[in-house]
């Protein structure tokens, strides 16, 4: 498991006002919460985008620095973007125990390809992401999902997924991970054999006009 670190400093404005000058002045307003409480703190907005570009998509741990001194492992949760420049305008970070187990959702990635998408004119359907629960040492960055023997008409549930070390999944053994459907074609009505009357509901030909 990977660790990433990233510093914080205390702010003590809340509410739009003292947000939108954070922004301006190259801030992230945001929120640590958990076992210690909510602390309101300023993230330097190039030091996050780095981070989260080294991370990617991955599920990770990051070591927070609160003001150079106080450090705190956690997770981030969750942040928001504004709807027009697609800058991040706040960020959720939950504070996480060593010693305490945690839930957390870890991205899906899809390993091979299937047979019935090769095979079998069939089109696989997968979930993005799986909730676990696990230490924090044990975190996955990912699950890794093979579908490679996948056929049409066949799933994978949670419960046939490799074990992983310290992992469980807290969901329904019975959630389907990943399928592969085929769609039902309609059938063409045959057409009608000589001599035989052609279905109720086809259109007669219009009288002609005297």
């Amino acid at each position: 498991m990977k660790k990433y670190k990233l510093n914080v400093k205390k702010r003590d404005g809340i509410g739009r006002g003292p947000a939108r000058r954070l922004r301006a002045a190259g801030a992230i307003p945001g929120v640590i919460y958990g076992k210690s409480g909510s602390k309101p703190v300023a993230i330097d907005a190039v030091e996050f985008r780095m981070m989260m570009r080294a991370k990617g998509e991955s599920a990770a741990l990051v070591e927070i620095a609160v003001d150079g001194a106080e450090t705190l492992l956690s997770l981030i949760k969750d942040f928001q973007r504004d709807a027009v420049s697609q800058k991040v305008v706040h960020v959720d970070i939950l504070e996480v125990d060593p010693n305490v187990q945690m839930t957390a959702t870890i991205p899906v990635h899809i390993k091979g390809e299937a047979i019935g998408v090769l095979q079998e004119n069939a089109t696989l359907e997968a979930v993005h992401e799986i909730i676990v629960r696990c230490l924090p040492k044990d975190l996955p960055e990912f699950i890794e999902v093979d579908v490679s023997g996948l056929h049409a008409g066949h799933t994978i549930h949670i419960d046939a997924l490799p074990p992983i070390p310290g992992v469980t999944f807290p969901a329904n053994q019975n959630t389907v991970v990943a399928s592969c459907t085929v769609e039902k074609q309609e059938e063409e009505p045959a057409p009608a054999a000589e001599g035989e009357a052609a279905p109720a509901d086809a259109a007669a030909p219009a009288p002609e006009k005297k």
